[in-house]
């Protein structure tokens, strides 16, 4: 049952209210005063509800105290100017006396709704945060610079295409810019129309099925879900023609159908499409209609692949492993030398995914904090031996790829220096003359 504090000091309103609130089966602990209402805890409650014009203070000296529990405030001004003035202090409703049974009731579940949803909202974030690693760009690198660049976009440029390779992890990116942006406290909201419900979603993306609200959908479908916030499009180009221009339509006009009402609503959106391939690329294979891909040309991010940025690698590995540690309860996971050089070497062609794959295995099947390059499962089954000591991985791959790469990529993928690596080949007589007759 919900515990509600109520604040009033005429005694003949305050058993009246007592009264109908258990009836309704609140439990209801009562005060006169602010000071009273302060020392029974309000922050306590599920709800309180105060009267404006109290001994001493008035009722809306409780909002802060009471912070995040919502407040109502009871006026007997049944004004414009005290009902801005209550809900500019913080108070979530107000209502003005004498006011309606039914009405109050019907405020109170409401307030009591809203709060619920804004809890649940707050803990799915911080769940989000737990299990799932945000591949943060690393200061300096090409990544990083396009993300700033990205930050400085105006508020009406309101259309992002991300293209890359498969695992790039191009909706975690989106979830990056979303969080760093003006609408970080907004929804945040993914429409995958490459699914075998693409066109159930699209119907409800576009607001126009014309039969009423969708799997628990508001009336305007994804669009107004993600009112005011992100609206994230996988894949896109997987619509047909008339479908992709429906929705170029209605991203121009800025207003969706309400469904089963006849009405539109205006909406305030970022839609972020992710794909394969660039807007570019998508029209000339005419996947995607000119009228679609001219909202989105003009502001793209190519998302690079792990093996074109591995300075990401390592600082990704370790976000993985804080989250693991935040979701299994495990301890200060760290890399062995050898695992830290293996995992900056390897090309990792599916991407982000590919790599956390990797550590949740070697996470699991570590018999310790520090996981190894056996833990990574590299070489199991192929050339590369589970027992290389980073002396002998060095080896093993500069002798593997010298035919291949030059020395500066040589030394890249090995996260050292090119003098370090001429002063290491020097040390361990691997001279590119001795091994390889191919020119640095």
């Amino acid at each position: 049952m919900k515990r509600l504090l109520l604040v009033e000091d005429e005694e003949v309103i305050l058993k009246a209210l007592r009264r109908l609130l258990e009836r309704n089966h609140y439990v209801v602990e009562t005060a006169t005063t602010v000071e009273l209402a302060i020392d029974a805890q309000p922050q306590t409650f599920d709800l309180v509800l105060a009267d404006l014009r109290l001994p001493g203070a008035e009722g809306t000296r409780i909002i802060p105290v009471a912070d995040p529990v919502p407040v109502i405030i009871m006026t007997s001004h049944a004004s414009v100017r005290s009902a801005v003035e209550a809900m500019r202090h913080g108070a979530i409703d107000y209502i003005a006396k004498p006011f309606d049974h039914d009405e109050l009731l019907m405020i109170i579940q409401r307030a009591l709704m809203q709060n619920l949803m804004q809890a649940q909202n707050r803990a799915l974030r911080l769940d989000l945060q737990r299990t799932r690693t945000l591949q943060q760009p690393v200061q300096g690198t090409v990544l990083e610079g396009h993300l700033a660049t990205l930050a400085d976009r105006r508020d009406s440029q309101r259309f992002l295409h991300l293209h890359g390779e498969r695992g790039t992890d191009r909706e975690g990116l989106a979830r990056v810019i979303h969080a760093g942006g003006s609408r970080c406290n907004a929804p945040f909201v993914v429409a995958d129309v490459s699914s075998d419900t693409a066109y159930a979603d699209v119907r409800a993306l576009l607001g126009n099925d014309g039969e009423g609200p969708m799997n628990g959908l508001p009336p305007g479908g994804l669009l107004q879900a993600a009112h005011n916030g992100t609206l994230v499009l996988r894949h896109p180009e997987q619509l047909d023609a008339e479908l992709q221009q429906q929705l170029a339509t209605v991203l121009k006009q800025g207003s969706v159908n309400l469904m089963g009402t006849g009405r539109q609503r205006s909406i305030n959106v970022q839609v972020i499409t992710i794909a394969h391939e660039s807007i570019e690329n998508l029209q000339s294979d005419k996947a995607l209609i000119p009228e679609l891909a001219e909202l989105f040309v003009q502001d793209q991010l190519a998302v690079p692949p792990l093996r074109e940025r591995r300075d990401d690698i390592l600082p990704l590995a370790h976000q993985k492993l804080r989250a693991l540690e935040r979701r299994h309860g495990y301890c200060r996971l760290k890399l062995s030398a050898d695992a830290q050089a293996a995992l900056r070497a390897n090309d990792w062609p599916g991407n982000v995914t590919e790599l956390d794959n990797v550590l949740v295995r070697a996470v699991l099947l570590s018999n310790s904090n520090t996981i190894s390059t056996e833990d990574l499962g590299f070489g199991h089954g192929s050339e590369l031996s589970r027992d290389l000591s980073l002396d002998e991985y060095f080896r093993y791959f500069v002798m593997r790829n010298q035919t291949s790469l030059s020395e500066t990529e040589l030394a890249t993928r090995l996260g050292i220096s090119r003098k370090a690596l001429w002063e290491r080949r020097q040390k361990m007589g691997l001279t590119r003359e001795t091994t390889d007759n191919a020119s640095s």
